[in-house]
């Protein structure tokens, strides 16, 4: 007897936004945080939001980011010339109308520069075993010549082990999106383990259950040469993606060492999205493979916010491997909607908890299924 749940729901799922662009900012004009775009969405019910847009520059040095209801939950760090950063986030919110400012920041320009965002989508979806968390520091007063905490220590729990037809859950994959700040400055470092606080600036350092850890992906405020109008356009970007333990509480905190000369301001945004569906940007083992000798397992893999190589294997890297024919029993990968399917004849489905293996971020698992025998 087959037994599946389909994890995305896609009937959940709505374009709010899409296509958007800001318009070009006017011909070599500086400016600080100026709104070039605003969108007003409404959900009937809990959703997942995602958000994605592009800042492009033209001949110039400057910034964008996306504020929620007047808090700035993404930025794209400083860019300088002709250059294009894409910036995306995905945000639980319950329901209700939630309004989106997209700004853009020029310190410097070139004859005729100019910049926007665009690309711009926003949209709706929705998966089971979700949870999140926001927090925002407010204004912290950070000594100069001290590392002083920001966000102080925050326990978020990832959601609950549940059951499903193939097994329980046994990892979650959290996604940690962080806005980081000093009021006026535009110095911002997000710095990893190791790293030494940048001379003349705001160096910031993220730690997990007391541990300092890297980021997975980070982008200072501040272009190297380009310190005109140094009160314009601060806002770092980092985002940290860890599989974590259903059920576990974690605790977050970010720092900041001041080297500016003087006392200053500083501001931590952070968004937290948890779901074990989403793919991370590391092989994982979303589920403990449990049921009956002899069945028949079926996995979807579907492209999210990406159309990444999406890969599923079982079996596990030997302590000296020979390659991956030699470690898997069984594997695929490709693009677009990738369906898997494994019988269990010779190998153990009790041995083999651990060794269902996915990746390939950007991706989702979908469907999960098992044809009981």
């Amino acid at each position: 007897m087959l037994f599946s749940e389909q994890l995305r729901e896609v009937w959940d799922e709505e374009v709010l936004y899409t296509g958007g662009d800001t318009g070009w900012s006017p011909s070599e004009s500086y400016h600080d945080w100026t709104t070039r775009l605003t969108k007003a969405i409404t959900l009937t019910k809990e959703k997942i939001v995602y958000l994605r847009g592009d800042t492009q520059l033209s001949n110039g040095t400057g910034a964008g980011r996306v504020t929620l209801d007047d808090v700035p939950i993404l930025s794209s760090g400083g860019i300088h010339g002709y250059e294009t950063v894409k910036r995306e986030v995905f945000i639980l919110l319950s329901a209700g109308t939630y309004t989106f400012r997209f700004q853009t920041s020029m310190w410097s320009a070139g004859t005729g520069g100019h910049m926007k965002i665009h690309n711009i989508h926003i949209a709706a979806l929705n998966f089971p075993d979700k949870d999140s968390e926001a927090y925002d520091s407010g204004n912290v007063a950070a000594a100069n010549g001290a590392q002083t905490t920001i966000l102080s220590e925050q326990t978020f729990t990832i959601p609950a082990v549940r059951k499903l037809a193939v097994g329980e859950i046994k990892a979650v994959t959290c996604i940690m999106t962080v806005y980081m700040e000093t009021v006026d400055l535009r110095k911002n470092y997000p710095k990893n383990v190791g790293e030494g606080n940048a001379a003349g600036a705001v160096s910031w350092k993220v730690y997990l259950d007391g541990a300092q850890t890297d980021w997975d992906y980070q982008a200072t405020d501040t272009v190297v040469g380009y310190d005109q109008n140094l009160t314009y356009g601060e806002g770092a970007f980092g985002r940290l993606v860890k599989v974590l333990e259903p059920g576990a509480a974690y605790r977050l905190r970010l720092d900041a060492y001041n080297d500016t000369g003087s006392e200053q301001n500083c501001r931590a945004v952070v968004s937290i999205i948890m779901c074990p569906w989403i793919i991370p940007d590391e092989e994982y083992n979303p589920v403990a493979l449990d049921f009956p000798q002899g069945s028949t397992l079926y996995v979807f893999l579907e492209p999210l916010n990406d159309n990444p190589t999406k890969y599923v294997k079982i079996g596990k890297q030997r302590f000296v491997s020979f390659g991956e024919a030699m470690d898997y029993y069984a594997s695929q990968s490709g693009t677009d909607i990738l369906e898997f399917s494994y019988t269990f004849e010779v190998v153990e489905v009790e041995k083999s908890t651990a060794m269902l293996r996915i990746s390939g971020y950007g991706g989702c698992v979908s469907i999960l299924g098992v044809d009981v025998r």
